[in-house]
Order: structure tokens, then sequence, then C-alpha cells
């Protein structure tokens, strides 16, 4: 909580589009993958999360520096995951049906309802991941194959388990182990990268 204050403070002294820019890069460049916790504290003490928990952290930022902020879903497949050139070590998942729901933000800035995503670190794109800027203004594109985008319903992360447990056992299985072996090559590279 202290460093999440802490932030939050230095964000509050920067010009108002400044703040949004930085607390934008600050929760981008935490690094992707999955911790088992979609709680935003977990995410910022262990510099690590997925799109659920690094937005749920970037909206207490943003909500936090008095805009309003609406988490949305987009029904997505993992398997058409935007990874160019799609790596070796997740092959067995390319041919599968593997449907997630990817969160990101819409922030209300003026009149306008503005569409941000912060998943990708900047280090993912040296593995072929899309790692987008923020100009704090426009709208952002998202880095799935969007089938269908809704608002978040009540508490973003009970909307999101919901969604999920109606998936069929095989897609649940199969979207977990995705998620683990992406987590698995992301932490090997970002080793790599370190030696």
């Amino acid at each position: 909580m202290h460093e999440f204050s802490q932030r939050l403070k230095d964000f509050k002294k920067m010009p108002v589009k400044a703040g949004r820019i930085a607390a934008f890069q600050f929760v981008r460049d935490i690094a992707y993958g999955d911790i088992g916790s979609r709680d935003p504290y977990d995410v910022l003490n262990k510099k690590k999360g997925t799109c659920s928990g690094k937005h749920a952290l970037l909206k207490l930022f943003l909500e936090g520096l008095g805009y309003e902020v609406q988490t949305y879903f987009a029904k997505h497949d993992f398997g058409k995951f935007p990874i160019r050139p799609w790596p070796e070590e997740l092959a067995d998942f390319k041919e599968k049906i593997l449907t997630d729901y990817h969160d990101f933000l819409k922030v209300k800035i003026g009149e306008n309802r503005v569409t941000v995503d912060a998943i990708f670190d900047a280090d993912t794109e040296k593995f072929g991941f899309p790692v987008a800027d923020w100009d704090g203004e426009s709208d952002m594109s998202l880095p799935v194959q969007a089938d269908e985008i809704f608002p978040a319903e009540g508490d973003p992360e009970e909307h999101k388990k919901r969604l999920i447990a109606a998936l069929s056992e095989r897609i649940q299985k199969d979207r977990k182990a995705f998620l683990s072996a992406l987590t698995v090559m992301l932490d090997k590279k970002r080793k790599d990268l370190i030696h």
C-alpha cells in the first residue's frame, strides 16, 4: 500500500496529461506473466501480472488521479495471441480454441471515453509482442482480435471468474495451460536477456 500511495503522489505532482501517461507507462512496464492473482496490490508487489491485475492497478492509479474509469472485456482467442513469430514453446496451442476475456480500460478524459491497454511490458517487444505507447488522450488499439467487447458488470474480477467458469472444462484447462506455458517462456527469455 505504501508504494502505491508514493507512486500516486508522484503522478499527481506532474502536469495532468504527463501524470496519466506516467501511470500508464509504469503499469505497462510491470512484467507480463501469470502470478495466480488478479489483485492489483499483488501485481505491484511482485512487479508482474496479466491483463486483469495490471489493468486493476492502472484503474486504481487513474481513479486516484481523478478519472472515471470503466473495465471492459474483449472476448478473444489465445490461439491468435499477437506474438510474431509464434514461439516454438507454444506450438501445441496454435491450433486450439482458447477462449479468453481480455481486460482493458475506458477512461473518461474531457467528454471522451478513451480505450487504454497496458498489457505488454517494454521487454516483451524483443520477443515479438506488440508493445504500445499512449499519448494520454487518444484511443489505443487492443492487442487482441476481439470477437466481442462489453463492459464489466459489478466487480470486474468476479465478472471475469463467471465468464471463465462458463467456458467448457477443456477450454478452461487449455487456457490455464497456455498462460502457464507463456509465463514460463517469458521468464526464461527475460533471464536470457540479463545474462
